[in-house]
């Protein structure tokens, strides 16, 4: 019988959830739907993270759980929202076949833990809650806290308005197809990147594109991808604009270190999100600049996979609420 966790990565678009072992070992994955709560109803909340968390133990029925820890996005510091998915994940627990395979010891209050997704993107990166973290995906957000529970955040108030975002890399290159046609009817390097993407034949069909199918967001921010092709290829409007999305994101990383005594143990640097694991100019430029000006940041760490973190919570969870034989 394995002494197991679940730990659980609820975003706006898809879940995750791995079930791992004492030794933070995956031996189980699942997926399911979005769990934000800001984006969602408490019973498509419910179905998004039973499919993942079914997925997730579906293979491993001699298992004995001992904690369970979630970061969902869009709960922030809300007390309520956090309430909200603590009581969806007991709902779950309790009933078949997860109330077969609790540990005796299991005790809902102690044993489940909800916190914002940044939060485990950060303890994923830097192994506990205390550091910095940039997450940059559709949206953007920068997240500080320390162990003493310190906490700020800049940033993360929504695609629309969120800087160094793929949302915000995506409409900053759609502005400058425009503004390049209107001024010299060129067809650049970048322009061709996203006709093909999207497959259209004209600028005119972009602007049809977007005001008669109405992308989503996250067909906006997939064009960060393109604009960096474009860039790697030699397309100068696209390197400003990745310019422009690192010194900003930049800008906000300054901000929360410059916020936040981090003692003279200083601060691990973590980075996350497709923007910043794949875009190597992006991520390169935020380096290089807070090595030369950030001297409270000590390490710089990428994370591919957050939902590590929530194990990590997990695993210390069950430890300190004694679950764990």
């Amino acid at each position: 019988m394995k002494h197991c966790v679940l730990g659980i990565d609820g975003g706006g678009t898809k879940t995750v959830c791995v079930l791992a072992d004492s030794d933070g070992k995956v031996i189980g994955r699942g997926s399911g739907g979005v769990a934000n709560p800001n984006l969602a109803t408490s019973r498509e909340i419910k179905e998004s993270l039973l499919k993942a968390m079914q997925e997730a133990i579906s293979k491993n029925p001699e298992i004995q759980t001992e904690a369970v820890c979630a970061g969902i996005a869009g709960v922030g510091v809300s007390k309520e929202k956090q309430i909200e998915v603590g009581n969806i994940l007991w709902q779950i627990l309790s009933a078949p076949p997860f109330c077969h395979i609790l540990s005796k010891g299991f005790n809902p209050s102690l044993h489940i833990e909800v916190v914002s997704d940044v939060v485990i993107a950060l303890v994923a990166g830097a192994g506990k809650r205390h550091g910095i973290v940039a997450v940059s995906g559709t949206g953007s957000v920068v997240y500080g806290e320390t162990v003493q529970g310190q906490k700020v955040k800049v940033g993360g108030w929504g695609y629309l308005l969120d800087e160094g975002s793929g949302y915000e890399i995506g409409r900053m290159a759609l502005k400058e197809i425009l503004r390049t046609y209107d001024v010299s009817g060129e067809t650049t390097p970048l322009v061709r990147e996203v006709l093909n993407v999207w497959k259209l034949s004209s600028v005119q069909d972009i602007v049809n594109h977007i005001y008669r199918r109405a992308p989503k967001p996250s067909d906006i921010a997939n064009l960060a991808k393109v604009v960096n092709h474009a860039a790697s290829a030699g397309d100068d409007s696209a390197m400003d604009i990745l310019k422009k999305a690192a010194n900003d994101l930049y800008s906000n990383i300054a901000a929360v270190a410059r916020r936040i005594d981090f003692g003279k143990e200083g601060a691990t640097l973590v980075l996350c999100g497709g923007v910043l694991t794949n875009i190597e100019i992006v991520r390169e430029i935020i380096v290089e600049k807070v090595r030369a000006e950030l001297s409270s940041v000590k390490t710089m760490q990428l994370c591919r996979e957050p939902v590590m973190g929530a194990v990590i919570l997990a695993l210390k969870s069950g430890i300190s609420g004694s679950a764990f034989a």
